[in-house]
């Protein structure tokens, strides 16, 4: 027996460890995060942070669902409409709170990087003094992004009126460079022109008439004229020829090689420019409309939100807990050309980014976008119409008409007051 006592310890020890290999193996198992978030987000610096995770984390793989921007809010709803939310998804505040709270999971101040937030930047992300999502954002302007060494080089002023807009682009033109570039494929980047002129226009009485019925918008005459004036920069040669079949993508490669001068978008597309040509100086101003010196801006109401139903939701947590670090938020920010979110980060203003920052969110000369002030209303129906309306499909008036109709239906279906 004592003879064979050694050699019964070595099978038990072999058995031993082929059961921790064959345990080993299973524990190994990654586990998959989907993470969807609009096309446009799918920025390479964050596809970057998002595969550092994974080296430093291999037991969770990442999958990116990644979803036109023109079908983001519809889909969006239908999603969570049949339970087939993913793990986490990239989120406006507005969006949020349209698609419902109760998809979510909830953050307070015991979680560890709430209290590291901003606190401007916690405030605007709150949903009846709650939180449903990672910060990620902060405010951002949208309006005319301009090539700087153009306009100085053709001795031009910077616009403030559509009128100067129109001679501004007629003396480019006559350089032998596209004035302005319009990217009318893709219907969200139509909004943009629209979003700034409406909201320069637009004064509380009137979204009050608006929102509790007392006013149609085909009844608002400005309106008309907005989407007439928009039609007509088109119709005046002052964009590329191919603009219903450019893209975003397109309209960064050209601001980037110089071949146009002028882009309508928010500040995240200097970044891309400058990803491509890193020595091509933009600036941005309020977009040339009535002369306003109010700055359209995103309020900053990003997030990143763990769905309530997951399957994952611990690990989920975990991965908004390592991106919140400030060498990785900082990364993310910087990407954005945003202020930062978190109180530890740093930030480098450019000279663009000083301008913006200075003359307009400090001094609060600025208006957020329609669907902020619209909290809530899916405005897709609106910017495919527009897209129709450019196309020749459309006439101004039955875009606003069709608006007044999909507008009044969602009104009624959230029970506002009028409806």
């Amino acid at each position: 027996m004592k003879k064979l006592w050694p050699l019964l310890c070595a099978a038990l020890l072999l058995w031993g460890c082929g059961y921790m290999e064959k345990s080993d193996k299973a524990q190994a198992e990654p586990c998959s995060l989907t993470f969807m978030m609009p096309q446009s987000h799918a920025k390479d610096f964050l596809l970057e942070l998002l595969a550092d995770y994974e080296e430093e984390n291999p037991e969770i793989k990442i999958e990116i669902q990644r979803i036109p921007d023109d079908q983001w809010i519809d889909l969006v709803h239908s999603k969570a409409a049949v339970g087939e939310m993913p793990d986490i998804i990239r989120l406006d505040k507005w969006v949020l709170e349209a698609v419902d709270t109760r998809h979510f999971v909830e953050f307070d101040e015991k979680t560890s990087w709430y209290d590291r937030v901003n606190p401007e930047q916690l405030e605007n992300k709150l949903i009846g003094g709650k939180l449903y999502g990672l910060p990620i954002a902060s405010t951002s302007g949208i309006g005319l992004i301009y090539n700087k060494e153009i306009f100085d080089s053709l001795g031009l002023a910077v616009p403030t009126t559509l009128e100067e807009l129109h001679q501004v682009c007629e003396e480019i033109r006559r350089a032998g460079i596209t004035p302005l570039y319009a990217s009318d494929k893709e219907a969200w980047t139509i909004q943009v022109a629209f979003n700034c002129m409406v909201m320069q226009y637009t004064d509380g009485e009137t979204w009050e008439k608006l929102k509790t019925n007392r006013q149609k918008w085909s009844e608002v005459e400005e309106y008309h004229k907005i989407l007439e004036d928009i039609a007509g920069l088109r119709e005046a040669g002052y964009t590329n020829p191919d603009y219903m079949e450019a893209t975003y993508n397109g309209a960064v490669e050209a601001v980037a090689g110089g071949k146009a001068a002028m882009y309508v978008m928010g500040q995240f597309f200097i970044s891309d420019v400058s990803q491509i040509n890193p020595n091509c100086e933009l600036m941005m101003v309020p977009f040339p409309y009535n002369g306003s010196d109010t700055l359209s801006v995103v309020s900053g109401a990003g997030m990143f939100a763990v769905c309530r139903d997951s399957e994952h939701v611990e690990e989920a947590k975990a991965f908004l807990e390592w991106f919140s670090r400030p060498e990785h938020m900082n990364k993310f920010n910087e990407g954005w050309n945003h202020p930062p979110v978190f109180k530890e980060q740093d930030w480098h203003m450019k000279n663009w980014q000083r301008y913006i920052y200075d003359n307009y969110i400090l001094t609060g000369k600025t208006v957020v976008q329609i669907d902020e002030t619209l909290n809530g209303i899916n405005l897709n129906g609106l910017w495919n119409n527009l897209k129709e309306m450019l196309s020749g499909r459309m006439e101004a008036e039955e875009v606003l008409e069709k608006w007044d109709e999909d507008f009044g239906e969602q009104m009624r279906y959230k029970g506002a007051q009028g409806w």
